[in-house]
């Protein structure tokens, strides 16, 4: 009897603790008293619909530009200009939205019709367009001038050099021995005399006049110097065997040189028109000619300090003088790149110690030349 109900007591024991567990599960699940979510059900309130993700429109700003072609110097009128949409991540900062600032300013160049008119391309008078001079003039800052030297493709870096670059100079110099007094090339030419004693400074009395015998065997010669003979008692008279070689050396002398013309200028600008009517875009243009071949420019004007000037004009008066003597080359700086180097001038002696060339030893064998 007392064992009937030990095994009752346990077996009531098994129901109440499966009935728990199955009520924490429910409850764990939201079940039972309240209703289960769906993990993806949408909350507060909305709807239940999936709504698609849409890119955000490209945002356009209304910008001024012409609504016809602008010719250079012309005062710009009201019906002129139109306004046209431009994205606003790419706006420039020069960009113009109200008309107020773009009529009747002028246009600084020909604007052709539909092009955006940014502040860059607009002045509020003539004076600005240099209507008495250039408008080279009016792009070479104050305290700077322009001057032009010779321009190749061997030493203008292959004619990559464009307008508004900016270059260093080089210069090679081939540097020969002179005669101080006479400033000619050493070494000097002798000859004869008849009478030996034209200045009187020998005992025997010269005579009235001194010929220079330049015939036969008193022909003028190169100047040498004595040298006493090897493994013989003679001595020797020895001239150059040939003309002074020059050494050469190259040093930069200007850096930083702005670019203002590759070529030459051409004709000066169109003079300023001021229409009378208002031109009909719907007039048909006349049909293109065949542009000639662009020739190939022999001259670079750069903007220099007024000292480097001088020093330029007097490097292109010695290329006149002597063609081979100087040699003129530019180098192409990096954009935006405003920094100064210390040079050193280069020669052949700076070669070889530099990068420790060696001095080919005498071999009864070599190269031919």
């Amino acid at each position: 009897m007392r064992r009937g109900r030990f095994l009752l007591l346990i077996a009531l024991l098994l129901v109440l603790s499966a009935a728990g567990i199955f009520l924490a599960f429910q409850f764990s699940q939201g079940g039972l008293f309240g209703q289960q979510q769906p993990t993806n059900a949408p909350q507060n309130g909305q709807d239940a619909t999936a709504v698609p993700v849409t890119a955000t429109p490209e945002q356009f700003l209304q910008i001024i530009a012409a609504g016809q072609t602008l010719e250079r110097g012309v005062v710009i009128p009201t019906e002129a200009i139109i306004a046209v949409p431009w994205p606003t991540s790419i706006v420039p900062p020069s960009a113009i939205t109200d008309p107020a600032q773009v009529v009747g300013t002028r246009a600084r160049f020909t604007i052709a019709r539909g092009e955006p008119i940014f502040s860059t391309m607009i002045v509020e008078s003539l004076l600005q367009l240099s209507p008495a001079g250039s408008d080279a003039a009016a792009r070479i800052p104050p305290g700077f001038v322009a001057i032009s030297i010779p321009y190749n493709r061997n030493n203008g870096v292959a004619y990559g050099v464009k307008d508004g670059d900016h270059v260093n100079v080089i210069v090679s110099w081939a540097i020969v021995d002179i005669d101080q007094s006479f400033q000619t090339l050493l070494p000097n030419l002798s000859t004869v005399l008849s009478p030996p004693n034209p200045d009187a400074t020998l005992p025997i009395a010269p005579s009235t006049v001194a010929v220079v015998n330049s015939g036969g065997a008193h022909v003028p010669t190169i100047v040498g110097r004595g040298e006493a003979g090897v493994n013989t008692s003679e001595d020797f008279y020895v001239i150059p065997s040939e003309t002074q070689r020059p050494r050469l050396v190259t040093q930069g002398i200007i850096q930083d040189a702005l670019v203002l013309r590759v070529g030459e200028f051409g004709p000066q600008e169109p003079e300023v028109i001021y229409p009378t009517d208002t031109p009909n875009p719907e007039i048909t243009q006349a049909p293109p000619t065949a542009v000639p071949p662009t020739p190939v420019p022999d001259l670079i004007t750069l903007v220099v300090s007024p000292q480097d000037a001088l020093l330029l004009n007097y490097i292109n008066r010695i290329v006149e003088k002597y063609p081979a003597a100087v040699v003129v080359t530019l180098a192409l700086r990096s954009a935006g790149d405003t920094s100064q180097v210390d040079t050193e001038s280069v020669t052949l002696q700076y070669m070889f110690e530099r990068f420790n060339i060696a001095l080919p030893a005498k071999l009864n064998y070599g190269v031919g030349p």
